[in-house]
């Protein structure tokens, strides 16, 4: 899927890592025009090999998955200095998030999670 930096208003930060950052974003024009959703933005500069190839390898496994407990790529696109990943935006955190505030799961929480993650592989 392609797209470009200018379809999409940028909203706010959702997260920020050693590669890059993860925005709220808006699309702004065609069918999806309104839409919201995650954009992924890498700087190439920060990225070593290893990375790129990692990110290469994330974007192939993201287009090619349909999974409903699987965020769904939309868009992958570049510019000089940039890699661009647009995914589902979905409101609230990861289950690594929640792991690391937990103290301790109930067992039914740990018997969805198990579940979810079997249901995805």
């Amino acid at each position: 899927p392609k797209g470009a930096p200018d379809q999409f208003k940028l909203l706010q930060v959702l997260g920020q890592g050693s590669f890059g950052r993860v925005f709220l974003v808006k699309k702004m024009v065609g069918p999806d025009s309104g839409k919201l959703y995650a954009m992924k933005v890498l700087k190439k500069a920060t990225l070593k090999v290893r990375d790129r190839m990692r990110t290469k390898m994330e974007r192939d496994i993201l287009s090619d998955i349909r999974h409903p407990f699987i965020v769904k790529l939309h868009y992958a696109f570049q510019t000089e200095g940039k890699l661009y990943l647009i995914l589902d935006f979905l409101n609230g955190s990861d289950l690594f998030t929640r792991l690391s505030k937990e103290v301790m799961f109930t067992e039914e929480d740990v018997k969805f999670y198990l579940a979810e993650l079997a249901l995805a592989l």
